[in-house]
């Protein structure tokens, strides 16, 4: 089966400062007499003899389906830029393999990039003295398209993300939300088959951002297409995504559909029950003893506020564990239940719990 994107134990090592340098200073000389002896230690970096190197990634192996939209997360520096990258042929990975529509990105990158648009946080290039037209009908020529193709399309990409009454505005008059969906009608030009987003809604306001979320997802199913994004948008990801992998100092910890990431990394689930007006007593003591000593019963905790008013209780339970026979003991000791809610694991809870299992991360999410 041919994939839209697939890595193969995909490494890549950037040098440290350190390495950069070399142990006989910098590599261009410098001091006394750096000339000539300078380019042993450029030969020394080309061969990589020196080190240490940071791998960024650490044997990626990734495969996504043609027409799906695939979110990769992770926290700062865990690889996410780096492998869109190497992905659109903008850096070179040191071992594995990276394929486009079958095509090995390394051997040829020209072929990918006819297959493959990338709309990435630094992709500029507009003129900001052009229309939003006129910039568009720049790239198109240079993406080769014929003058009545170009107009075409750029009728239909405009109406498509909602600028056609903007679009012969001057460019520095687009807000930033306009200026991502230009970056849309411009990767969209070429009718490429892959398209990859790094941080697609950042910078955008709460609006903003749902629409374009929309209009990806729209661009997915009605023209085909595949989308692979980057994202520190949980909520996103959640909402988006067919699947998502999730990467760990360089490596993809988790990889499977949102809700089956959310429900496999936790061994145990919650719920909550609420009661009637109840005051707590000896009773409802022993009750809790008996709850916590039930198959499956982690723990069962009450909430009674300062009047001694029994208001729940909160449960942490197996997967598997039968909430019936729990509720049977609670309306046996003459509780009235209120309300049974189940308190469903979040993306967010899932993607803390996989990537704080390492300390530095940990405190990377938590902040200093």
């Amino acid at each position: 089966m041919e994939y839209a994107i697939e890595t193969i134990n995909l490494v890549k090592r950037y040098p440290t400062k350190r390495a950069a340098m070399g142990r006989g200073g910098p590599p261009f000389g410098g001091g006394h007499g750096g000339g000539m002896t300078s380019f042993g230690s450029i030969f020394d970096i080309i061969r990589k003899k020196k080190g240490p190197f940071v791998e960024a990634l650490r044997g990626v192996s990734l495969q996504v389906s043609k027409g799906e939209i695939f979110g990769l997360l992770g926290p700062n520096g865990a690889g996410k830029t780096t492998l869109i990258k190497i992905l659109c042929t903008m850096v070179l990975h040191d071992e594995g393999e990276a394929y486009v529509n079958g095509i090995d990105v390394k051997r040829d990158p020209h072929a990918v990039l006819k297959n493959l648009q990338a709309v990435l946080p630094e992709s500029r290039g507009f003129n900001w003295r052009l229309s939003g037209r006129q910039n568009l009908y720049f790239f198109a020529l240079l993406y080769g398209l014929g003058k009545k193709e170009a107009e075409e399309r750029i009728d239909y990409l405009l109406e498509f993300t909602g600028l056609a009454e903007r679009a012969n505005d001057g460019y520095q008059r687009y807000s930033t939300g306009m200026q991502r969906k230009l970056l849309l009608c411009r990767a969209l030009l070429p009718d490429s088959s892959v398209l990859l987003f790094d941080e697609p809604t950042a910078g955008l306001d709460p609006t903003s951002a749902i629409e374009f979320r929309n209009m990806l997802s729209g661009v997915a199913k009605e023209r085909n297409k595949t989308i692979f994004m980057s994202t520190h948008n949980l909520i996103e990801a959640q909402k988006m995504c067919n699947r998502i992998a999730i990467i760990d100092r360089g490596k993809i910890t988790a990889c499977d559909t949102p809700d089956n990431i959310r429900y496999k990394t936790f061994d145990e689930r919650r719920f909550s029950v609420t009661f009637h007006d109840a005051i707590f007593n000896e009773g409802h003591k022993l009750m809790l003893d008996e709850l916590e000593k039930m198959y499956g019963v982690h723990s069962a905790t009450p909430e009674v506020n300062s009047e001694e008013i029994f208001e729940g209780i909160t449960f942490r339970l197996e997967k598997d564990a039968d909430l019936s026979s729990m509720l049977e003991v609670i309306i046996k000791s003459g509780l009235k239940i209120k309300t049974v809610n189940t308190e469903e694991p979040t993306l967010e809870d899932a993607f803390i719990e996989i990537t704080s299992r390492h300390p530095e991360f940990d405190r990377q999410m938590r902040g200093p």
